[in-house]
């Protein structure tokens, strides 16, 4: 009768613990869905300054060792207020970034200029990091490419 009583207890179990995992995922899915919609038209919710990229990957395309290469990447401020790029960082010394010090005007477009110089041969995989006052203000670009010898 015990185990009658504890099999009993332990079925229950099982079904809240089903019924509350259901319950969780329909929660993320409805929170996920509208973090999508916010995300696709973020200029119609944004108060202040909003970053946004044309592109957001670089593709270098076949190197030779010692080419030097420059992508300008398009960005706009879809905001409502001045957009200041506060920094702009690599992660390799094989990439230099430049960009505009000066506050950009809602509606207003500018570029960073990426230059990679290839140094060793292989896959390129590097990441610009851009960092702004921007609503969004971190924003990851990729590059991507090879180099032969």
């Amino acid at each position: 009768m015990k185990r009658l009583i504890i099999a009993v207890i332990a079925i229950m179990m099982m079904g809240v613990s089903v019924a509350q995992t259901s319950k969780t995922s329909k929660d993320a899915s409805k929170s996920n869905s509208s973090k999508t919609t916010t995300t696709t038209t973020p200029a119609a919710n944004v108060t202040g300054a909003e970053i946004s990229f044309a592109k957001k990957t670089i593709d270098y395309g076949t190197l030779k060792v010692g080419d030097v290469r420059t992508v300008e990447m398009v960005y706009t401020n879809i905001g409502k207020k001045p957009l200041l790029l506060e920094n702009v960082t690599t992660n390799c010394d094989c990439t230099e970034v430049e960009w505009s010090r000066k506050p950009l005007m809602p509606g207003k477009s500018d570029v960073i200029k990426v230059t990679y110089t290839a140094k060793n041969p292989g896959l390129i995989s590097k990441w610009v990091t851009v960092m702004s006052n921007a609503e969004t203000d971190r924003v990851i670009l990729k590059t991507s490419g090879k180099v032969e010898e």
